[in-house]
């Protein structure tokens, strides 16, 4: 498997690369986020591992940039010394896979890098399964909302609403089944490519945001409604 590190720490590196060619693993490291991009721009990585601070950038803002513009669906596992909720949080809803905070234990890092690799390889099938079935036009109209699939991007009334890559994505899939049951499991398998139970907070905590984000309310005329043990719905509300 090969690797990609931004990692400014020299000590660091040193450690995650004796790791990984000990498991048979080819590492790559890069201390700015300029080299990292640069190097993204000719190179193809199974797996990166990003560091939250950098000289020149964060690792949520090259995060962006991967889930962003360059629509990459590459597993990213964060090792850093940020050991806040709030930082484990903001990590995943950018669209990390994983999060560990430092000092890591050799055993245990390798172990999640290659339980990783394996829960993308099993996604990778369902989440290319389910891009060919439809090709999706570059605007979709749910009135009052206007889905944006060029730019990623949702808008209310013409006013452009910031998501993050998974939001986007759980919001598109949501109203273009409105009406429809929808599974925590099928949520799993098509927005985060893996047939494993993540916790299901991060399902709900995704629903609660975009609910929010989008202002879904009957006063638009939709509605998010979360249906016990089974799921989510979308619906429109029709005035009578």
């Amino acid at each position: 498997m090969r690797i990609g590190l931004l990692e400014d720490d020299a000590s660091q590196i040193e450690l995650i690369s004796l790791w990984t060619q000990e498991a048979g693993d080819q590492l790559e490291s890069y201390t700015t986020g300029k080299s990292f991009r640069e190097a993204l721009d000719h190179e193809n990585f199974d797996l990166l591992v990003l560091d939250w601070h950098l000289p020149d950038t964060t690792g949520i803002e090259e995060l962006d940039w991967l889930r962003g513009e360059r629509s990459s669906n590459t597993p990213v596992i964060f090792i850093t010394s940020r050991d806040s909720e709030e930082s484990v949080v903001e990590a995943l809803d950018h669209g990390a896979d994983d999060y560990m905070v430092k000092p890591v234990n050799k055993s245990i890092t390798l172990a999640r890098i290659k339980a990783l690799q394996r829960r993308n390889q099993s996604g990778e099938s369902l989440v290319a399964e389910a891009e060919q079935e439809t090709e999706y036009p570059e605007i979709e109209l749910f009135e009052p909302y206007q889905i944006n699939n060029q730019e990623h991007s949702i808008s209310l009334e013409g006013n452009t609403i910031k998501l993050t890559h998974k939001e986007f994505e759980l919001a598109a899939h949501l109203f273009r089944n409105a009406g429809v049951l929808v599974s925590r499991q099928s949520l799993l398998e098509r927005i985060w490519g893996t047939t494993a139970e993540l916790n299901t907070r991060t399902v709900d905590t995704h629903i609660s945001r975009i609910r929010s984000k989008l202002g879904i309310n009957p006063g638009v005329g939709w509605q998010l409604a979360s249906i016990y043990q089974r799921g989510y719905r979308l619906f429109r509300i029709t005035s009578e």
